[in-house]
């Protein structure tokens, strides 16, 4: 005698027989299969709705971000029509051969006239130092005796050259006014 499986429903007497015990046993694995997916199945369509909400959630997302995306494409578009007009104008207006000459008037501001910046600022340096070092030896020089004499005589010939500069000139002789 044939033995029952421990879940069959398929009685021992029927089993019993060979083809119809064989047909019986595939039947009944074919039964629990089906059992099987329709289990499945149930669970799949009770997970549906939370899947459609997930799924309608993304779509709305999605609506969002074109939302912006199409402002942002509007802002980018009309930002670009007003550089537009100026941008052809300014490159109607541009001749093609002083662009060409832009690279040899950059390399000549480089090599020439930063470095004269930079001696103009190294001069400036150097007559400040050279203006402190004059006003150190002035007040030296003043110290010494007589220089009260030297500056009245030097000031008395500044107030002559001041005088003869605003006096009219002599007329030459032999000329009649």
């Amino acid at each position: 005698m044939a033995k029952k499986p421990d879940a069959s429903r398929v009685p021992s007497a029927v089993g019993a027989i060979p083809v119809v015990g064989d047909l019986m046993r595939s039947a009944d694995a074919q039964a629990r299969w089906m059992q099987e997916m329709l289990e499945q199945n149930a669970r799949l369509i009770g997970q549906f709705p939370a899947t459609m909400k997930t799924f309608n959630d993304s779509i709305e997302r999605f609506n969002q971000t074109i939302g912006r995306l199409d402002r942002a494409v509007t802002s980018i578009e009309t930002a670009t029509k007003n550089l537009t007009g100026p941008m052809e104008k300014v490159l109607g207006s541009i001749d093609p051969k002083a662009l060409r000459e832009i690279p040899e008037v950059l390399d000549a501001l480089r090599k020439e006239a930063v470095p004269a910046m930079r001696a103009a600022t190294d001069t400036q340096k150097q007559v400040a130092i050279l203006q402190s070092t004059i006003e150190r030896v002035l007040t030296i020089l003043s110290e010494l005796p007589g220089a009260g004499m030297l500056r009245r005589l030097t000031s008395a010939r500044d107030a002559d050259d001041a005088t003869a500069s605003v006096r009219p000139k002599a007329d030459k002789p032999g000329k009649a006014r």
